[in-house]
């Protein structure tokens, strides 16, 4: 190679420069073997990864891919398990040639070797897109410019052979060839490359909590470049990115829906609409539904056209191994079996427990200091705690891993605030006690040595367990405390890898079993508690943000890991048990493919999902509706009402309703089944009963959120202070304009303008879900008791705060009442029921003729009764602006001479 002529700089300090000659170049450096090393970008090289193909003109590069290769299998838990999602654009196929697309190797499955890496990889563009700065037209470099069509969609049909296996390094997993086939279901589930959809440059990758254009043109699939039919089609799966997955995964078929009976809940509401591709997420705000592009269906609909909440029949296919059916017996509030021995607290971890207690100086609830002798402190008490603490708290929340929980292993702080929230559960001396020694706690863990930018899983556990107990277990104080310190705790869970995590399991091999020791089981374990600790921190996240008209911390779009696995799984106490039932158990799907598959009404939704996976598909759902409404309001320019995302929104709540009320009938159906059997108490049909009408509450509540503005109706209401600040007249006068608005009367004599019509129907809609809300909570819960499930005040006293205002802000009043009918309310139960069922009854196109018309008092003053009995300081609050609604005098609590 002829050496680079020298030129100098002008300047006093000039310095000999090397001059690139390459045709085009011109590039200069100030050291020659700078200069050596750059003409290297213009030959070919032969710098070539093993593992991924990827392919690099300079040794140094590619040194510095497998170093990011290595940090991943660190992360993953084993070298050559790790996933690195590349955005290289150069690879070596098998011949030596130099391509722009990743070579695909194939292998018979017959002379597969476990040990050895294959990559199964799609000849074509990825799924979801590549969006660059303009996602309305593509790049000419990009090399998936190719496969667009004149028809704007953009993944071709593509078939892939049995023999397609999944690079996962020496560790010899491989995806069973039921997961490659395009007609599978449940495989366009598995994965997604999350560095090509959500970090296209620095920027996006290095602020990953705010979201993007790009973040939500693909979610609502948005862009251009495809059409609405690509949501159904397979994505593309990058080479070393899936998990391990057992290989007998059966072919699940679509739900077959019929339309044969009706529930009153649907008859009355149907939100589902038709959505044709659009332009950008700007649209699904400024651009008002015209002619086809948009069918909303009324919300009264004919009798005829109805949904089957019957089962399906599970159909299980003879031919392949390790089949699994479409249901699966679950208990989502206790264990599936409750014989199995709860973790023992021994002398040492007691003892070492008193003396965090006692370094932390709590004050009694009397004021003085705490004494560690005390009854309630005793061994036996901290052990019942405990107890409660896996009975009741982990099995709505399971969040601790009970079979590999050892108590003499644990850091005695995890300990304490696993007791401190079993306590809760107990009496309420019990419960106040948790609370003084709550208060002290912080000091002790920021004090910690392991407290640090990176902290260990036991003590993000812990900042969990604390904040949840702050939040929704404790009083005002204590709610606004952990309120402050929430944004800490995921900053610290984004230091981690909570949020990518993938939980490996073990996968057969020609039917036979490769049951792994109990090693590569508690590593599972890990994997598996850091996945929910993410799961659970965003839930409370979005019901505290949504719920409490807060804002949000975490997006969605952060959880870049598979749902939950499920009950049985979890909960197997061996080693051998959690392999065995591996073998049978199909794949989790990731959490961001399932949340779509709602958005963009894929008919061809994730099959199998567990009770708490559908659980955080739907605060998913709550989650972008939250983020959406605030990007209405931040946005620069007019501001419009949202309607296509609200409208798009509502039909995905109303799709998510339609199979969790499926996945409760299968559900309920297996529990009658194991209670024949005498496998469960009678109990577990109840407990079924009050989880789902639990979180039918949150899909009712975010129905209400959607369709109104809670905030101003708690001011109007007479809230005195919202989320810490004391409320003032002019927020009081500005409140009473928004809620007058809102519920303006629809009356057919009334003049209205299309503004105010429109605000009408969302005020009928809050008040027939909020009206729904009660009813179903009035006719499954014994006293309204949820079982310890946080959510369920809360949304009782939105439901009441929202019908209180509905009624109380009619046009037509009270007035046009009979005269003979007394004001005082002498049955408030019954005047609840007869407002909530004619409410319901009337449907969301009957409210307006009945606006005003209802007694509210009996309705207020129940639930007001109701929840001042629950251990909730937040609801107190509530309990105050609820009894500020209807004066002592009106309520005929007078002796009865009669009786």
């Amino acid at each position: 190679m002829q050496r680079a002529k020298r030129r100098v700089r002008d300047g006093d300090n000039a310095r000999r420069l090397f001059t690139c000659n390459h045709d085009g170049c011109g590039k200069s450096f100030s050291r020659s073997e700078h200069l050596h090393r750059h003409q290297k970008n213009h030959t070919d090289g032969d710098a070539t990864c093993s593992r991924c193909r990827a392919h690099f003109k300079r040794q140094d590069l590619l040194e510095r891919h497998m170093s990011r290769h290595k940090q991943k299998d660190e992360e993953a838990g084993g070298e050559g398990i790790g996933t690195l999602n590349t955005r290289k654009r150069m690879w070596k196929d098998h011949d030596g040639r130099i391509v722009q697309k990743k070579p695909i190797e194939q292998q018979s499955l017959g002379s597969t070797s476990l040990g050895t890496s294959f990559v199964s990889q799609v000849e074509g563009p990825i799924s979801p897109p590549v969006s660059s700065h303009n996602s309305d037209l593509p790049s000419d470099n990009d090399p998936t410019h190719s496969a667009f069509t004149n028809d704007h969609s953009i993944l071709p049909d593509y078939s892939l052979s049995a023999g397609q296996f999944d690079s996962q390094g020496a560790s010899g997993y491989w995806i069973p060839p039921e997961a490659a086939q395009p007609r599978n279901i449940a495989s366009p589930y598995l994965d997604i490359n999350y560095d090509e959809v959500f970090q296209p440059d620095t920027a996006s990758s290095f602020n990953m909590p705010y979201t993007t254009q790009i973040n939500y043109d693909w979610l609502f699939s948005l862009d251009n470049s495809f059409s609405s039919s690509t949501a159904s089609q397979d994505p593309y799966v990058p080479a070393t990115s899936l998990a391990p997955y057992p290989c007998g995964m059966q072919q699940p078929t679509p739900m077959d829906l019929t339309r044969a009976h009706l529930s009153r809940e649907a008859r009355q509401y149907d939100s589902s609409t038709t959505e044709s591709p659009l332009t950008s997420i700007a649209s699904l705000s400024y651009m008002r539904s015209r002619g086809s592009t948009q069918n909303t269906t009324s919300p009264s609909v004919s009798e005829g056209a109805a949904l089957s909440l019957s089962p399906p029949v599970k159909k299980i296919s003879p031919e392949i191994p390790g089949n699994v059916i479409e249901a699966e017996f679950e208990r989502p509030l206790a264990m599936l079996q409750p014989s199995i021995r709860l973790p023992f607290i021994d002398d040492f971890t007691y003892t070492q427990i008193l003396e965090t207690i006692k370094a932390a100086r709590p004050l009694a609830p009397n004021g003085v200091p705490l004494d560690v002798n005390h009854p309630l402190l005793s061994y036996h008490s901290l052990q019942s705690y405990c107890d409660l603490y896996f009975t009741r708290f982990n099995t709505a929340y399971p969040l601790i891993h009970q079979a590999t929980f050892e108590p003499t292993r644990k850091e005695p702080l995890l300990l304490l605030s696993m007791i401190l929230l079993g306590a809760t559960y107990s009496e309420k001396e019990a419960h106040q006690l948790a609370v003084c020694i709550h208060d002290v706690i912080r000091p002790a863990i920021f004090s910690h040595a392991s407290f640090n930018p990176k902290p260990d899983l036991w003590m993000l556990q812990t900042i969990l367990l604390v904040e949840c107990f702050g939040k929704s277990r404790a009083g005002q104080k204590q709610h606004d405390m952990s309120h402050l310190f929430h944004g800490m705790l995921i900053n610290l869970i984004r230091r981690s890898d909570c949020q990518s995590v993938r939980p490996l399991r073990p996968h057969g091999d020609g039917g036979k079993g490769d049951l792994m020791d109990d090693c590569s089981w508690r590593q599972w374990v890990e994997a598996e508690e850091k996945k929910r600790l993410a799961l659970l921190c965003f839930m409370w996240d979005t019901q505290h943000a949504v719920l409490f008209c807060q804002s949000l911390c975490m997006s969605a779009f952060e959880l870049r890991i598979p749902l939950p696995c499920n009950q049985a799984l979890w909960e197997a106490p061996t080693a051998r048990e959690w392999s065995r039932l591996s073998l049978s158990t199909s794949p989790e799907p990731m959490y961001l493919l399932a949340l779509k598959s709602y958005i963009t009404r894929d008919a061809r939704r994730v099959p199998n999902l567990n009770s708490l996976s559908r659980i955080i598909v739907f605060h998913g759902l709550m989650s972008i509706f939250w983020d959406m409404r605030r990007r209405d309001q931040t946005s620069l320019g007019v501001i419009s009402s949202g309607g296509r995302w609200q409208s798009r929104l509502g039909a995905a709540y109303q799709a998510w309703k339609v199979d969790f009320d499926n996945f409760c009938v299968r559900l309920s159906d297996l529990t009658f089944a194991e209670m024949n059997k005498g496998a469960v108490p009678e109990t577990a049909k109840v407990e079924l009963d009050v989880w789902r009408t639990a979180y039918v509450a949150v899909y009712h509540a975010a129905h209400v959120l959607l369709h109104s503005e809670f905030l101003d109706i708690q001011i109007f209401a007479g809230a005195r202070h919202i989320l810490g600040r004391s409320v003032q007249r002019t927020d009081f006068i500005r409140s009473e304009k928004v809620v007058k608005r809102w519920a303006g009367s629809s009356s057919s004599h009334a003049v209205q303008s299309p503004g105010s019509a429109e605000e009408s129907a969302d005020a009928a809609k809050a008040a027939w879900h909020a009206a729904q809300l009660l009813q179903n909570a009035s006719q499954t819960l014994v006293d309204f008791d949820s079982m310890g499930l946080f959510h369920v005040p809360w949304c009782l006293y939105l439901a009441t705060l929202t019908i209180w205002t509905f009624h109380h802000t009619g046009t037509k009043g009270l007035g046009t009442m009979p005269d003979d009918d007394s004001e005082l309310v002498w049955d408030a139960q019954a005047e609840m029921r007869t407002i909530v069922d004619s409410m319901v009854e009337v449907g969301i196109e009957g409210l307006p003729e009945i606006q005003g018309l209802k007694r509210t008092g009996g309705l207020v003053w129940v639930m007001a009764e109701v929840l001042s009995k629950v251990r909730w300081g937040i609801v107190h609050a509530g309990v105050t602006v609820l009894k500020g609604l209807i004066p002592w005098r009106l309520i005929g609590q007078f002796d009865d001479v009669s009786v």
